[in-house]
């Protein structure tokens, strides 16, 4: 098995003390080593990054745009085989490890629009003879906590933004799957990237406290649980931090009774049992309003029942692994306790399991849950689908409005002023409008409400270079007045 490095000032660094093996989700077998940051290791890879800080800032905005052409490229040749990492570190199908990395890709090629957003204001003649602008400077050192569902492009996400304004960065992917991410900050040094630019440090929740109270750290991005995001948040504006901490969901889609049955079917299975179901956005329950929630789970489960559950390397898999034995375990007991509940498991994904050979759970789906039961309360992150019943739109909307999480939400319906009202009545970041999974284009921000994110800030966007960058207002007066004379009174704009 390999043992992996971090990677730091553009080259791989062993570390020594404790490690963890990376196991295939799908057969369950050792395929590698990560060695687990001390707070040693932590601080020589941010001391690494603000060495870099000030010769990457100085660069010119164009310059490092010039550059994430370069790297964008990087990742074009290298298609394949980041697709091969994730999907025997992630588990994941071809086609949905496939569809991550042309994300990214776009990720990087859309970041080069920053230089757009990037501009400030300029005011000529605010007052006689003054004129006001602002300018804006990295924040410096930017660290980046990930987690395993998505290993590339939520760290490019997160931290693409963050390179074109200036900063360095320090990228902290799960120690579950960190290979594709450490290839690909091989491939950037490669590509140009000056060394300490962008840095990796493999680790745990060692590595991350250090983190969260390292002084030369400026800013944190997050995404993961919505306890740990809290946590972040927390502690890392007491130290002083830019924080924005995006945590979990639990994402209602509201289907209306003049729905076309098999088109919400197929969205519902697709949005839900993607990535087997291990997606902040994923679709975890459907609110059927009325009479069509007969026709409508009878659809959902004929398409389940038929998905292909297999090798994930073929391009027929539709349905891989969840990432560890435990998460197929938690997924088991959820199922479990549906019934004592008072729901009513139609589609029993635990019938598919294949002992230690790989940690595959079948789509499953429970009838007639209510809010309060375990699997409407909580994020189970899996391929588990909750089926809740309401007699009208307004008993959907408060189905939504009762949960802690408000990462996205959607209505399946054919009439404009149900869709209008529900973009305004649904307490969500994201609304989808007949679109079961609406996670936004890069150029447009991404936030979730509630306790999915604890941030002033969205992911992407302009608010990311808000966050990213901090402004000075200047005023300046070139040419002194006809008539210098004091004025104590606080200045007016004449």
């Amino acid at each position: 098995m390999e043992t992996l490095s971090r990677h730091v000032s553009g080259k791989p660094m062993p570390a020594g003390g404790r490690s963890i093996p990376i196991i295939n989700p799908a057969n369950g077998e050792a395929i590698g080593s990560v060695p687990l940051a001390s707070e040693s290791d932590v601080d020589e890879v941010v001391a690494a990054a603000k060495a870099a800080l000030p010769l990457w800032s100085a660069l010119g905005l164009q310059h490092r745009i010039n550059i994430l052409f370069d790297l964008r490229q990087s990742l074009i040749e290298a298609k394949e085989e980041l697709v091969d990492l994730v999907i025997a570190e992630t588990g994941k199908t071809r086609s949905d490890a496939t569809a991550e990395i042309v994300r990214a890709i776009e990720t990087i090629g859309l970041t080069v629009s920053v230089s757009t957003l990037y501009a400030t204001p300029y005011t000529r003649a605010v007052s006689s003879g003054v004129n006001t602008y602002e300018v804006r400077y990295p924040v410096g050192v930017v660290a980046a906590i990930s987690p395993f569902n998505f290993p590339v492009i939520i760290p490019l996400v997160q931290t693409m933004t963050a390179l074109a304004c200036g900063n360095t960065v320090v990228a902290k992917p799960s120690e579950r799957n960190p290979s594709a991410l450490l290839r690909i900050a091989a491939l950037f040094s490669k590509a140009g990237l000056p060394d300490g630019v962008f840095n990796v440090v493999l680790g745990d929740r060692v590595a991350v406290d250090r983190i969260v109270e390292h002084p030369d750290v400026a800013a944190i991005t997050f995404v993961g649980s919505t306890a740990v995001a809290k946590q972040i948040r927390t502690r890392g504006v007491a130290n002083g931090k830019r924080v924005q901490a995006f945590g979990g969901g639990k994402n209602h889609m509201v289907v209306m009774p003049d729905c076309d049955v098999a088109f919400a079917a197929d969205a519902a299975v697709s949005a839900a049992y993607g990535a087997a179901g291990q997606r902040c956005m994923a679709i975890s329950v459907v609110v059927a309003v009325g009479a069509i929630a007969d026709p409508l789970v009878a659809a959902i489960r004929d398409r389940a029942a038929t998905m292909t559950i297999g090798d994930i390397h073929e391009a027929h898999a539709q349905l891989g692994p969840v990432i560890t034995r435990e998460s197929r375990a938690r997924i088991t007991s959820y199922v479990a306790n549906a019934a004592a509940e008072g729901g009513k498991v139609l589609l029993d994904g635990r019938e598919h399991q294949a002992g230690d050979a790989g940690w595959y759970f079948g789509p499953t789906i429970i009838d007639h849950v209510k809010p309060g039961m375990a699997v409407h309360s909580d994020e189970i992150f899996g391929p588990v689908l909750s089926i809740v019943r309401v007699a009208t739109y307004e008993e959907a909307i408060a189905v939504i409005s009762s949960h802690d999480l408000g990462n996205g939400a959607a209505i399946f319906t054919q009439d404009g002023s149900v869709a209008n009202r529900f973009t305004d009545d649904a307490p969500a970041g994201q609304i989808g409008i007949n679109v079961p999974i609406p996670a936004p284009a890069y150029f447009h921000g991404f936030a979730g409400w509630k306790d999915s994110a604890f941030t002033e800030t969205k992911l992407h966007g302009r608010d990311a270079i808000a966050f990213l960058t901090r402004t000075k207002t200047v005023s300046a007066r070139w040419m002194p007045p006809a008539e210098s004379k004091l004025e104590l009174q606080f200045p007016s704009g004449r």
